[in-house]
């Protein structure tokens, strides 16, 4: 063999190694997460001063649409018939997720104690694995007992626009639609820091917009 087709041979031989590299790490990355493959290399857009992703998501019992901006945004869907705006409360979750098992009774406490509030909570399961349907999703939904209201994101379309990578995940949104809290991961105590924040948000007027 000539040196030439030697080190050709090197080449090719070091170009197959380096896809089938890049290739494994593709697949160990996106395993087990439906929404990992399209996340893993994306960074996070989502901060708190963004604007939260508008959205519309079919309500888990009652197949309703639910707009975002029925509560919250710069300007409200139809402003003549909603003229309260509300702070938001997303928490995205699944029924596989442990830590959404201690999270979501935490949320439900807050949203009892605060129902008299200009507040929404929604539950958003998303994630789910592809073999569970919707009929379980809302039989598991009630068995544990659940009241928020939950929305459905069975394709992950808004788990990506928001940039969930894992779950629980929780996102606060003022009345004017600006993003001002991002949970990731579940944290002990959370429910303390996010009770005192959203009884300030409850609190601002147009004037204090940030």
């Amino acid at each position: 063999m000539t040196i030439c087709k030697y080190f050709e041979k090197s080449i090719v031989l070091g170009i197959f190694t380096g896809i089938l590299i890049i290739s494994n790490v593709s697949v160990s990355a996106g395993a087990g997460n439906p929404a990992a493959s399209s996340n893993i290399y994306r960074r996070d857009s989502l901060k708190v001063g963004s604007v939260a992703p508008s959205f519309v998501m079919r309500d888990l019992l009652t197949d309703n649409a639910v707009f975002l901006r029925d509560y919250t945004g710069e300007t409200l869907r139809d402003s003549w018939k909603n003229k309260n705006r509300y702070v938001v409360v997303l928490s995205f979750w699944a029924t596989w997720c442990q830590p959404c098992k201690v999270e979501i009774p935490l949320l439900e406490k807050i949203s009892e104690e605060m129902k008299n509030e200009p507040i929404k909570f929604f539950l958003i399961n998303t994630m789910e694995k592809s073999e569970l349907n919707e009929d379980t999703i809302r039989q598991v939904y009630m068995s544990r007992g659940y009241n928020v209201q939950c929305l459905l994101d069975p394709a992950t379309r808004f788990a990506q626009l928001y940039t969930v990578h894992g779950l629980p995940m929780i996102v606060v949104i003022d009345k004017f639609g600006i993003v001002r809290k991002i949970n990731r991961g579940y944290n002990e105590n959370f429910h303390i820091e996010l009770e005192k924040l959203i009884k300030e948000l409850v609190q601002e007027k147009v004037g204090t917009k940030k």
